[in-house]
């Protein structure tokens, strides 16, 4: 759920409409059957776009049906599945996808090529004209298999200061 709120946001933004979102379940997650539960301006209420609030209906509508996650659901296929299958949710695409599996799944070989932040640290080290392609990071990123998870932590590390 935090990837998806999280998506185009600064950690302080996406953290502070989760909070919000907690809070209005008596300050715990709401289960999907609530999040389904709750309409629209509520959660835009909260600080979500329209986009975002039928975003997380999606996963929640798939996991009352099944009555499991879609990234439980993913946990044992492989990365490449996974991140398959999690982007037939309606409004995950890669970077959301990789997110699951490098902070949900803790994957160990995931690289986030689609991810701004990945790209401009790669960019900086490996001193390439941005904006570097997603191709580019992905060819980049072999070298570090099967750590890959392990390397993009170390190069979003080296962005702050």
């Amino acid at each position: 759920m935090l990837q998806v709120i999280g998506q185009q946001l600064s950690l302080a933004a996406a953290a502070a409409i989760l909070g919000r979102l907690e809070a209005l379940q008596g300050d715990r997650m709401p289960t999907p059957a609530e999040l389904l539960a709750t309409d629209t301006e509520t959660l835009r209420g909260i600080g979500m776009s329209r986009a975002k609030a039928a975003y997380l209906h999606d996963p929640s509508l798939r996991a009352s049906k099944t009555g499991v996650s879609t990234s439980i659901a993913c946990a044992p296929s492989t990365d490449d599945a996974a991140r398959a299958s999690l982007i037939e949710v309606k409004g995950v695409g890669r970077f959301t996808a990789d997110g699951v599996l490098m902070l949900a799944l803790r994957r160990p070989d995931v690289w986030p090529a689609a991810d701004l932040a990945l790209r401009r640290a790669v960019e900086r080290i490996w001193g390439l004209e941005p904006p570097a392609s997603i191709e580019e990071i992905d060819a980049l990123g072999e070298r570090f298999r099967p750590w890959r998870t392990l390397a993009a932590a170390y190069l979003y590390s080296s962005t702050e200061s």
